[in-house]
């Protein structure tokens, strides 16, 4: 089990440097946020389907609608936000804000009644948001110094930074939709149904603008290789292993061991020459990463 949610963790982690090469190598994000999902989708709804328990039948006609809702949220804006971002910021500041997700989660789950606040989940969620103010260097703008740079060695972050920002808040309502939906439907049936209904609503949006020239760009190498390994190990590897993963442990095992995709990142990205991550970053992730540990040790007080 700690061997699946690590494997996840890099593979993620990797998917944040993966993704930037693809986007500077030509590949409008638009495009690339279509590209990835119709192939995620011709391999993950029938593998879903194969594997769904036949004995769980066909979601009620409410249901249907609650997953396309959550499929809007998780699939449609994440992937749109998310790539978008990426575009302009870098893999470490994208995963590092990222990695503040189950915080986030918590935050709408209170809002939308699911959950309860007690003194160490509040300050769970205030390490985490100035862990972002942190990264995105409010404490400079609020001292006069300036508009805010998350990281001058990288030039100014700040407008993917908020992209990104707000990607993780609507997986974060996604993952509470999903909780509202219940356990009584299949697991894999409602993955068949998200990604299907993601790849139409995607299609819909960003069809249009697809160039011949970027469906040239994604089948050239090296953004070929890169664009494989996001559909196949990315996103299909990582859906089936992080699906199995939440059956054999509690969710606060899996948030903690999201803290190693922004060092995955970080190291992935120096390896292949980009600079090191400046002091803002590791000052962010230790934020994030306290209130993740914060958060995962207790429940509402």
């Amino acid at each position: 089990m700690h061997g699946a949610l690590i494997t996840v963790s890099v593979l993620f982690g990797a998917n944040y440097v993966f993704t930037k090469h693809i986007l500077d190598g030509g590949v409008p994000a638009g495009s690339w946020v279509l590209f990835r999902m119709l192939a995620a989708t011709t391999v993950l709804v029938p593998l879903a389907l194969l594997l769904r328990r036949r004995s769980a039948g066909w979601p009620r006609p409410v249901a249907w609608l609650g997953l396309v809702v959550a499929a809007l949220f998780g699939i449609v804006l994440n992937q749109i936000l998310f790539t978008a971002g990426l575009a302009h910021t870098t893999p470490e500041h994208s995963a590092v804000i990222n990695a503040g997700i189950p915080t986030w989660t918590l935050l709408v789950a209170v809002l939308a009644g699911q959950e309860r606040l007690g003194w160490r989940r509040v300050l769970a969620i205030l390490l985490a948001l100035g862990g972002v103010c942190w990264l995105l260097g409010v404490d400079r703008l609020l001292a006069g110094d300036g508009p805010p740079s998350a990281d001058a060695a990288r030039g100014d972050t700040v407008y993917g930074d908020l992209l990104t920002v707000a990607n993780s808040i609507v997986f974060a309502v996604h993952l509470v939709l999903l909780r509202r939906l219940g356990r009584g439907i299949d697991p894999w049936l409602s993955t068949a149904v998200m990604f299907a209904s993601g790849a139409l609503m995607i299609g819909i949006w960003s069809g249009p603008a697809v160039a011949t020239a970027d469906l040239v760009a994604v089948a050239t190498a090296p953004v070929l290789w890169f664009a494989l390994y996001a559909v196949l190990f990315s996103t299909v590897l990582t859906y089936l292993l992080n699906t199995w993963a939440l059956r054999h442990t509690h969710s606060s095992q899996v948030a903690i061991y999201i803290n190693l995709q922004p060092l995955v990142a970080a190291a992935l990205h120096t390896a292949l020459g980009a600079p090191f991550p400046g002091g803002r970053f590791f000052g962010a992730l230790a934020l994030i990463a306290a209130g993740l540990w914060l958060q995962s040790r207790t429940r509402a007080n």
